[in-house]
């Protein structure tokens, strides 16, 4: 207990970049032949920046404490987190590291990229919210003109530019807390919400096929994934679909229903076959989701700016308004 406290006292979370290391360490060490204790024991002394949080890792292992409650105290999403102990659970780890490892390297890349997109179009804004304001105390004081029209003006672009930064903070906010109830708010937003639906079904299809692979009815999966973390994607779900299937309801009306769960799914369960077969099956369409949701991200990354640099143009023509409007008004009185 005293070391998961030192995790939250001392608020020790790594960050992306770190977060693909640990995974890339791991992934490195279990392929070498390595336990995963040996290999928790190992990694502190390759990376010695993070040499005590990872001592502390280990021996919360050896404690008992799930690697995912564990993994979550050092950043790593519920989802994440939740993927990793039941592949450690089931002797899946190496495979299930390799496929996260890819995942956060693309989630990295376009976080990196989104950043850059993102910089210009936020300088801008903070530079229009000074100037407005400096225009609302000139144009009162030169021109000493209260005009309603005018007012309403500067009202109104004030209004859209922090609702526009309020909604831009709310979707950051639901984006860091990674857990079903946030994903789904945020899967009604255009553009974003069908990224959001692929990343969590291809998640799931890939967790389903493991467990497929290692035995598992549906039944047993959906107890399995009520073991992970509270809140994660994995047991909000697994709880749903065994709820929903104790009611009497089909499988087929699930899947239909759940947004996180593909269609494509019900070709998977309907095509029969053994074991095996579907968990090739399963992983062949979680490589397909996998190569859409890239393209999602590619295409959602280049669609920001446009999307920032419109809102800036509204905002930039309320100015001149605001601007040519007492303008007017003098010239009206000569």
């Amino acid at each position: 207990m005293n070391n998961i406290q030192y995790f939250h006292r001392d608020k020790c979370k790594l960050t992306n970049t770190e977060q693909l290391m640990f995974l890339d360490y791991l992934g490195q060490c279990l392929k070498n032949g390595f336990s995963l204790n040996l290999s928790l024991k190992l990694i502190p002394t390759l990376w010695k920046e993070k040499e005590n949080i990872l001592q502390n890792l280990n021996l919360q292992i050896e404690n008992g404490v799930s690697l995912g409650a564990i993994l979550v105290k050092l950043g790593f999403s519920k989802q994440v987190a939740a993927q990793l102990n039941m592949s450690f659970i089931e002797g899946s780890l190496p495979e299930c590291l390799t496929q996260l490892t890819e995942l956060l390297r693309l989630k990295n890349k376009q976080i990196k990229k989104l950043q850059s997109e993102l910089t210009y179009p936020i300088l801008l804004v903070g530079m229009m919210i000074f100037l407005l304001i400096g225009m609302q105390t000139f144009l009162k004081t030169e021109i000493n003109n209260s005009d309603l029209g005018e007012n309403i003006i500067f009202i109104g672009l004030l209004t859209i530019i922090f609702l526009g930064c309020g909604i831009g903070s709310r979707i950051i906010y639901l984006l860091h807390r990674q857990d079903y109830a946030s994903f789904n708010k945020l899967k009604k937003l255009p553009f974003l919400g069908s990224t959001l639906v692929l990343y969590i079904q291809y998640l799931l299809v890939y967790d389903i096929g493991i467990l497929i692979a290692d035995g598992f009815s549906l039944q047993q999966i959906c107890k399995f994934t009520q073991k992970q973390e509270e809140g994660s994607v994995q047991k909000c779900i697994g709880l749903k679909v065994q709820n929903q299937l104790s009611q009497g309801k089909s499988l087929e009306n699930i899947i239909k229903e759940e947004a996180f769960l593909p269609n494509s799914l019900l070709m998977l369960i309907t095509s029969g076959g053994k074991r095996d077969e579907m968990s090739r099956k399963a992983v062949l369409l979680s490589k397909t989701l996998f190569y859409e949701l890239n393209l999602k991200l590619t295409k959602l990354v280049v669609n920001i700016q446009p999307i920032c640099f419109i809102f800036i143009g509204i905002c930039i023509l309320g100015m001149y308004l605001k601007i040519l409007m007492p303008m007017y008004s003098v010239l009206q009185t000569i």
